[in-house]
């Protein structure tokens, strides 16, 4: 029988995560569900029981356990022996004055880590391609739909204070004529920042794959069940979303999306401030202001 993920040796913890980010990618789809949600959640495993992560991976209890076992632990039991031997898990403490709602205070806590997880992504190889791409790309097309386009296009006119050469990229208004001349030079200098979240729109990964094809960089923003984009993508930064709400939270990819504004900005002080300033010229004499 050909040896599996649970023929390996128990690893210790950052080999673990290692193992589970490269083969997300290659896993079943419920796995790697499980495995995107894991890997953006680590501070917080120590608390989770099989049935917990389950529940807020949105997938079977089963499939915990076949995911742990793959990666070379015995189960939940193994996973936290890992835990013990890497660090002693801690939770961030919340204090309420009594003007928070109780059921808000632990939504409240979870949309603070998933912050603090978005932040934690801002280092590493990962990162500093973000920053390249954002930062050298000759021109940036950024996208996104259903719920999130709005988000998109204030990023969009956001980007486009920072630095030149940004636009949102509407694909069904646009049928992409946008792209009609770009020969492979243009193209290779060109970057789409693709943004999309549950429920995920069928274009995103047909218009990434396109993108890729002709030559373009990508790099996309999702929230944590994105199992594709770390295959496709040049990079991609990942915003937990699952806080207790009603629907999921974007917050965490507005805070993503605004460390990229903050990127192009960086990238060149003098231009983008003088951009700044031609742009409160330009809307106080429209009287937008």
């Amino acid at each position: 029988m050909e040896a599996g993920f649970s023929s390996f040796p128990q690893a210790k913890f950052d080999e673990f995560i290692k193992r589970l980010q490269d083969e997300t990618p290659k896993l079943p789809k419920q796995e790697a569900r499980l495995a995107q949600f894991v890997s953006l959640n680590i501070s917080s495993l120590g608390l989770e029981t099989g049935k917990s992560l389950a529940e807020k991976a949105g997938v079977s209890e089963v499939t915990v356990g076949r995911l742990l076992r793959r990666l070379g632990c015995d189960g939940m039991k193994g996973l936290k022996q890992l835990l013990r031997e890497h660090y002693s898990v801690t939770t961030a403490s919340f204090v309420t004055d009594g003007d928070i709602p109780l059921r808000f205070v632990e939504t409240l806590e979870a949309e603070v880590q998933g912050l603090t997880n978005v932040f934690n992504q801002t280092q590493g190889d990962n990162w500093e391609e973000v920053s390249r791409l954002v930062s050298a790309s000759e021109t940036i097309y950024a996208t996104g739909f259903q719920s999130i386009r709005g988000t998109v296009e204030d990023f969009a006119r956001r980007m486009a204070l920072a630095r030149k050469n940004v636009h949102f990229l509407s694909a069904h208004d646009g049928m992409l004529g946008e792209w009609l001349d770009h020969g492979p030079e243009t193209a290779a200098t060109t970057c789409l920042i693709l943004v999309d979240v549950v429920p995920y729109a069928s274009e995103s990964l047909k218009l990434a794959r396109l993108a890729k094809s002709q030559g373009r960089s990508v790099i996309v923003v999702s929230d944590e069940y994105c199992h594709w984009s770390r295959e496709i993508a040049d990079a991609a930064v990942y915003a937990p979303s699952r806080t207790g709400l009603f629907l999921e939270s974007t917050i965490g990819i507005v805070a993503a999306l605004s460390l990229m504004v903050d990127i192009a900005a960086r990238a060149n002080e003098t231009t983008s401030s003088h951009r700044l300033v031609q742009w409160k010229a330009n809307s106080k004499k429209l009287g937008l202001f």
